[in-house]
């Protein structure tokens, strides 16, 4: 299960495990994983309140286009997509690739 790396990454770093009350992510649109199948099986690791902000999408192309990507497809672990200027399938990102800790509330 792919979720179980992404998962394994928040919860790594985190000091003090048995005194979180809350921990505040950020996932970005391009992540590939859907924000609410995150939060339900990182609810099953552990009790806090997981609260997640989505981080829109910002990208960067040749064509000179600046703004958020056209979103193609998702599947189950990636997403697919596109330049909505001239439809070019790499451009460089930006903005929206990371899930972030934001911030983690202890009792």
């Amino acid at each position: 299960m792919h979720e179980e790396s992404f998962i394994n990454a928040i919860l790594e770093p985190i000091e003090n495990k048995d005194n979180v009350e809350a921990l505040e992510l950020e996932i970005g649109e391009l992540v590939g994983i859907e924000p609410k199948h995150l939060k339900k099986h990182l609810s099953k690791r552990v009790s806090w309140n997981i609260i997640i902000k989505k981080k829109p999408s910002k990208i960067r192309c040749i064509c000179g286009y600046e703004g958020p990507a056209r979103i193609r497809e998702r599947l189950h672990d990636i997403v697919i997509f596109d330049c909505p200027k001239c439809g070019l399938q790499s451009p460089e990102i930006i903005e929206g690739k990371d899930i972030k800790i934001i911030k983690v509330i202890y009792k």
